[in-house]
């Protein structure tokens, strides 16, 4: 089978190479699935900038949400089928004509759901979901930031919070992704390159404060988060992705950004019962994946009952991964990039 190797550090087209490898082999409760499509997340940037600390030793086959029919199934599997239609999570290897998945974390698409916008939702709205109902819980009229909202996890974290009957503010890095937001059902889009996010929340909440931040900007912006809280406020932390270095020069330079992350004080956060909480997917399915299934079942329900939906950006075929690498990194994309292969 083809397969696309994350074989040095650095940017696409130098770290990204397409090889022939073996198939991947099936264990207990797992399955095999053909791959339709793909998607291309900030940890698969993390990775290949040598800022993943769970990445695998080079080369290795990145990928951790594949869409495609399922080829065969292990023997202890009861709930999926060879031929099925399904979207899944994968613990790597999602970067392949190919992939194996757990059962637990597989889902049989409704016909009328295509690989494509299947593909866009597994590992974006599970960390959404984990975000808004299983690492805090958010209620009616709660006040919750988005930062990052027009990207794969943002767009997702945004429809989630508005179906939960949130007041969303989102943020987002240019001006031209502000009317994505609206659209998305936002309540006040900022862009927190030409403004000051913190005085405009201040003066939006009336000095009360949020009540949630989503943040998955890192490094300075979860210091600004905390301030931002009101009293029992919580801050969920799922990425890093400004200190991400988009260039050759910056990915020489990308651990200067670790040291703007603010230093937390935990009496200091007691006194304000402000909660600090980290959701990181990979460890959770590892660690809890009964949790994980709950929340993959419920976000693609409500995909499948059409009150959320992907929001797809751009789709790339399977050999210019190099490119859909550069869409994500270089902050153009607005929801999620996907890479196709075809039958």
């Amino acid at each position: 089978m083809r397969a696309v190797q994350i074989a040095r550090i650095g940017l696409p087209a130098f770290a990204l190479r397409m090889v022939d490898a073996p198939l991947p082999g099936l264990g207990p409760g797992q399955v095999r699935i053909r791959v339709r499509a793909f998607g291309i997340n900030f940890a698969d940037i993390l990775a290949r900038t040598g800022m993943y600390p769970e990445a695998p030793r080079l080369p290795f086959i990145p990928g951790y949400e594949v869409a495609g029919e399922v080829m065969d199934v292990a023997e202890d599997v009861r709930d999926v089928r060879s031929g099925d239609r399904v979207a899944a999570l994968t613990d790597l290897g999602g970067y392949a004509e190919v992939a194996v998945a757990d059962a637990r974390f597989t889902f049989v698409l409704p016909p009328e759901m295509d690989f494509l916008d299947a593909a866009a939702i597994p590992v974006n709205g599970t960390t959404a979901w984990l975000s808004l109902h299983e690492a805090t819980c958010v209620h009616d009229g709660d006040r919750v930031l988005i930062q990052s909202a027009a990207g794969g996890v943002g767009s997702m974290a945004v429809q989630l919070a508005v179906v939960a009957g949130c007041e969303v503010i989102g943020t987002v890095g240019a001006p031209e992704k502000l009317a994505f937001l609206e659209r998305l059902g936002v309540r006040h889009a900022l862009c927190h390159d030409t403004c000051d996010v913190p005085a405009e929340v201040e003066r939006l909440t009336g000095g009360r404060g949020l009540d949630v931040v989503v943040d998955s900007l890192g490094g300075a912006a979860i210091a600004d988060g905390l301030r931002m809280l009101a009293p029992s406020g919580r801050l969920v932390s799922i990425g890093i992705t400004s200190m991400t270095p988009a260039t050759r020069r910056h990915l020489i330079a990308r651990g200067v950004g670790l040291l703007r992350a603010p230093i937390l004080h935990p009496y200091a956060l007691l006194d304000e019962g402000k909660g600090f909480i980290g959701v990181n997917l990979r460890r959770t399915a590892a660690e809890r994946p009964e949790r994980v299934a709950r929340c993959l079942r419920s976000v693609f329900a409500l995909a499948a009952s059409g009150r959320i939906r992907p929001c797809i950006d751009s789709v790339h075929p399977f050999e210019d991964c190099a490119r859909a690498h550069e869409r994500l990194h270089g902050r153009h994309s607005v929801g999620k990039v996907l890479v196709r292969i075809d039958a």
